[in-house]
């Protein structure tokens, strides 16, 4: 509802009297950058949309099962309920210091940071038993989702220009939804096949540690 009247003119009204002069000069000076298949010939493309694909597949299937994880821990529906607020604001408050370290120590380190700290969850998770251990694990995930998100929407404008930013974000996209849609099958099969969502934790945490130092 607020979306729909409240934002929904705002945003008209901020369009309407956008001033023309932009717009002219957008069509004098046509932005710089790479075509979406130079882009994708080079490694950072990958890198980039590698980890972010990553994170996404991880994410889908945790969060799809992750009541049926915490419970194989212990936990009960209401822990599980709170987990989903806690990591919630902490992915908010780490989008907003992500895109202000992102200006200072570069999207790559940051990346890799936030991924370091996501590997270190997913290992972690199989061996939290107890409320403290959880708090721990939900902000590890909170600020290594929020900066992953926010280096998503940021790193590829500064890696390839604006010339055909919009088709080289949705490649990215594409690469991401298509692993997101991989991941709760992968959480599915492991625990059909072993009975428990750990092997997969413990699969998927390596690789991401691997993806963390090659941004590094």
């Amino acid at each position: 509802a607020s979306v729909i009247f409240v934002v929904a003119p705002l945003a008209l009204i901020v369009l309407r009297n956008a001033p023309r002069t932009a717009a002219a000069s957008e069509r004098e000076e046509p932005a710089s950058g790479m075509a979406l298949r130079a882009a994708l010939r080079t490694p950072a493309f990958w890198v980039f949309a590698g980890g972010t694909a990553l994170y996404g597949l991880v994410s889908s299937g945790l969060g799809l099962f992750q009541q049926a994880v915490l419970a194989e821990r212990g936990f009960d529906q209401k822990t599980y309920h709170t987990l989903l607020v806690v990591s919630s604001l902490l992915t908010l408050f780490a989008q907003l210091g992500g895109g202000w370290l992102s200006t200072r120590i570069g999207v790559g380190r940051l990346t890799g940071a936030a991924l370091l700290l996501y590997a270190g969850a997913l290992a972690w998770l199989p061996f939290v038993t107890r409320s403290l251990e959880l708090w721990g694990f939900a902000a590890l995930m909170g600020v290594s989702g929020g900066v992953i998100i926010v280096v998503f929407f940021a790193v590829w404008s500064q890696a390839f220009g604006r010339a055909q930013l919009g088709r080289i974000q949705a490649a990215a996209q594409f690469v991401t939804v298509l692993a997101s849609a991989v991941g709760p099958v992968l959480f599915a099969q492991c625990q059909a096949l072993t009975g428990s969502y750990a092997p997969i934790l413990f699969t998927l945490a390596p690789i991401v540690l691997l993806l963390s130092l090659i941004h590094i």
